[in-house]
């Protein structure tokens, strides 16, 4: 048994050892992420998916389309849904790295509801990231990006309750990421 072991982790390892970056034959990526803020720690995002797609080898279009709802009890509980538009640009890296910068803008909206009392909210940023992806086979890859700048304006409720707040932060949050490229 401890042979057999030693062999499936060999064969597992040199895998990974001999991965490449994606091919120009496969311009399109799709990736889910882990989020890491300060304020709310280690949070799987599964239903925000992005979608890449690579104009050249060093520029790609990205798409990013995301879904929350998060419920406390019968009275209090948030949704809501937001898509991001954005560019980026890889620098030359090697065989299995492809670090890069990215710009973006992202759009949402979505429902408060607390103490029993709707609100609809809706939000407007724009960001600045560097990350890179590790290609561990073939055409799938890890990555990680961290925001570098960050501003956001939000806007809740309506009429004599409508509140407006906007700010800029530096080092936003980070993002451990899996993909494919297809």
């Amino acid at each position: 048994m401890k042979k057999l072991m030693i062999l499936v982790s060999a064969v597992a390892l040199s895998g990974t050892m001999f991965a490449q970056k994606g091919t120009t034959d496969n311009p399109w990526t799709l990736e889910g992420a882990v989020n890491y803020t300060s304020a709310d720690g280690l949070d799987w995002q599964a239903p925000n998916v992005r979608l890449r797609y690579f104009l050249k080898d060093n520029m790609a279009g990205r798409l990013t389309l995301g879904y929350s709802n998060a419920t406390t009890d019968d009275s209090n509980s948030v949704s809501g849904n937001s898509i991001g538009l954005g560019f980026e640009y890889h620098l030359a890296g090697n065989d299995k790295m492809s670090p890069y910068f990215t710009a973006g803008l992202n759009f949402g909206g979505g429902n408060n509801k607390v103490a029993g009392v709707d609100n609809k909210t809706s939000k407007l940023g724009f960001g600045i990231a560097a990350g890179l992806d590790y290609y561990v086979a073939e055409n799938i890859y890890l990555g990680l990006e961290i925001g570098l700048l960050n501003y956001g304006s939000d806007k809740s409720g309506e009429g004599d309750t409508e509140v407006k707040t906007s700010g800029m932060n530096l080092g936003g949050g980070s993002s451990i990421r899996m993909g494919w490229r297809f």
